[in-house]
């Protein structure tokens, strides 16, 4: 049921960017007076559909896609075009037709963006905060270069860092990568260089520094020693015995006192509160059965339709900004591919982003249309920016390329997309399993 879960949502995802790049080829071909012969979602075989005006509008058996199939488009007499064909426009209407798909899942980001922030999001405070280190784990690189508690971080690479929304970015972004570090502690400046360690799973910068994260109970197990001491789900736990609490100690703290009584202060709703409970030794492991997440506040910022707007514009430049410098580090080498992400990856994110909540979700479908129309610029042939790229040139050397040229720039462009596709499956399943890429690669 989960896995049916995950495949319905991932085809919601796909089913809206891959409409609304469609749809944005779509209306410029009729503005253009292009006669439109099939918009398809999915490929493969018809499974159903319906036929109206010139357009057979349908469903077809793998829905991972779509396209639209213009007269004239790849099958035309050139010595007998026909006026309501592609191949009978000029450049600047090709170009037109060729460019609105890519700009309509832009169009489609801008408008999300301006909706959510319109109707507001969460998101956690901490995040627009100074940078300022509340946790720092055993045996990390922050640690080892030096960095503690309290610590503020003024800038990474020379890039000014002013709150924990940056600074994770920044770090996140430079796995198994060198920084150096400039920070603040008690008036004074120091610096440092460290090398960034990467998430096994998503390859993700980590420095081992967290913001102070609370303790906030999720479950509490029936007949357990907090359920009788009337400890309740999203409780939130400050210190035991007046010793603060962390993600990194709690665990130790209650495992070690088996059979002794330890007070915790407890904050439910505005109220702070004390429970006294004795953790007992249950299957091998000493407990006072809660189940325990880590807890910061959340907020909710709403603009108005201007505002919301403008802020729109802004989140789109500084997301193109991150695919751009993603697609540099990895062409120089500081980012490794395996970072990219395919359709399997790409489903779980967006099971979890509807299991968080809609505005997440739908701020998920707008990074991935963006995206979809920034990549589908590049000038890659068999890609939007190919034929792009191709007309471009065409345009300024006033003369067409011969369509076996064409035909062997697309067909290469498309071993290129087949080879990429392949390996971005591949790189989805090997992030599934134990030894990775090695169990593809045991040599």
């Amino acid at each position: 049921m989960e896995l049916i879960n995950t495949i319905f949502i991932f085809a919601i995802v796909l089913g809206i960017i891959v409409l609304a790049h469609e749809f944005g080829h779509f209306i410029a071909a009729k503005l253009m007076k292009v006669r439109v012969e099939t918009f398809s979602f999915g490929f493969g075989k018809r499974i159903l559909g319906k036929k109206i005006g010139d357009t057979d509008f349908r469903l077809s058996l793998f829905p991972l896609g779509g396209y639209i199939k213009m007269a004239g488009d790849e099958e035309y007499d050139p010595d007998n075009l026909k006026p309501d064909e592609f191949q009978s426009k000029n450049r600047a209407q090709k170009i037109f037709i060729l460019i609105m798909g890519p700009a309509m899942n832009i169009i489609l980001a801008l408008f999300i963006l301006t909706i959510i922030n319109l109707t507001g999001i969460e998101t956690e405070k901490y995040k627009s905060e100074p940078p300022v280190i509340g946790l720092i784990s055993q045996e990390s690189t922050a640690l080892k270069a030096g960095l503690r508690e309290g610590d503020l971080i003024l800038s990474i690479n020379g890039k000014e860092i002013k709150n924990w929304k940056e600074l994770e970015l920044e770090i996140g972004s430079n796995p198994d990568n060198k920084i150096h570090l400039i920070y603040e502690r008690g008036g004074k400046q120091y610096s440092v260089e460290l090398m960034v360690e990467s998430d096994n799973e998503y390859n993700v910068g980590d420095i081992g520094i967290f913001w102070k994260y609370r303790i906030m109970v999720s479950t509490v197990k029936k007949n357990s020693p907090a359920f009788a001491a009337g400890v309740m789900p999203n409780d939130i736990i400050f210190s035991i015995d007046g010793k603060d609490i962390t993600p990194f100690n709690i665990t130790k703290i209650i495992s070690s006192n088996a059979g002794n009584s330890l007070l915790f202060k407890i904050k439910r709703g505005e109220n702070f509160i004390e429970k006294s409970i004795v953790p007992v030794k249950s299957d091998k492991r000493v407990e006072i059965g809660v189940g325990l997440v880590q807890y910061s506040p959340v907020e909710k910022i709403k603009y108005g339709l201007f505002k919301s707007v403008i802020k729109s514009f802004m989140d789109v430049k500084r997301l193109t900004s991150l695919v751009f410098t993603a697609f540099k580090k990895m062409i120089v080498g500081k980012l490794s591919a395996k970072n990219l992400s395919g359709p399997i990856e790409i489903a779980k994110f967006s099971k979890r982003a509807f299991d968080t909540g809609f505005s997440q979700f739908f701020m998920l479908i707008a990074f991935i249309s963006l995206q979809l129309g920034i990549v589908n610029l590049f000038p890659i042939p068999a890609l939007d920016g190919g034929h792009l790229m191709i007309y471009s040139i065409e345009s300024v050397i006033r003369r067409e390329f011969s369509m076996k040229f064409k035909v062997t720039l697309i067909n290469i462009g498309f071993v290129i997309l087949m080879i990429l596709m392949t390996f971005v499956l591949l790189n989805d399943v090997a992030k599934t399993l134990p030894k990775g890429w090695s169990t593809f690669l045991p040599f």
